[in-house]
């Protein structure tokens, strides 16, 4: 047995979301719900990325435990976009506004660099690609693919959750860089 089936090499991928009565159907791999997978893949990576960088201490030790979980989650959002079987509840959605609340602390007052220490940095990358699945999830509604509004709402909310542990992570090394 083999990692590779060649399936893919024509450009095309299965798709079980996207088919009839169970079966899946070959869509192209820029599909919008493929394209909207394969981002939320990225940034899941990327959030692991951040987690190497967190100690098993303090602070980093609770950010690394949450992060553990918006990984989970995001398997679970894909999960739920690529069987159409829901593997996300409201709870998820509140504990993810749990997570950004307890983390936020003094409001921001100006916009700020996204930058700082290798993990404040990863976390602020991860944001960004989970803005970009946002994004692309968007286009997937809009080419006609029907989406659950909390999976939406939960992509959202987990780009805040990532923001509030960056700035968490940075004021507690020292401050923020703003604009």
């Amino acid at each position: 047995m083999h990692l590779y089936t060649r399936s893919g090499d024509s450009g095309e991928t299965w798709c079980f979301a996207l088919g009839e009565g169970g079966k899946p159907v070959r869509v192209p791999k820029d599909h919008p719900l493929i394209e909207f997978l394969g981002t939320l893949d990225e940034a899941n990576s990327l959030i692991g990325l951040a987690r190497s960088f967190l100690s098993s201490k303090g602070l980093d030790a609770r950010v690394n435990g949450d992060l553990k979980w918006i990984q989970r989650l995001l398997f679970n959002v894909g999960f739920t976009l690529s069987s159409r079987e829901p593997k996300v509840a409201e709870e998820d959605l509140e504990k993810l506004e749990r997570i950004a609340d307890s983390y936020y602390g003094e409001p921001l007052r100006r916009f700020i660099l996204p930058a700082g220490s290798p993990k404040v940095a990863a976390l602020h990358t991860a944001r960004t690609a989970v803005r970009r699945a946002e994004r692309r999830l968007v286009s997937a509604v809009k080419s006609g693919i029907t989406v659950d509004p909390l999976v939406l709402k939960i992509i959202n909310r987990a780009s805040d959750a990532l923001f509030a542990m960056a700035i968490a992570l940075a004021r507690a090394e020292g401050g923020l860089e703003e604009v």
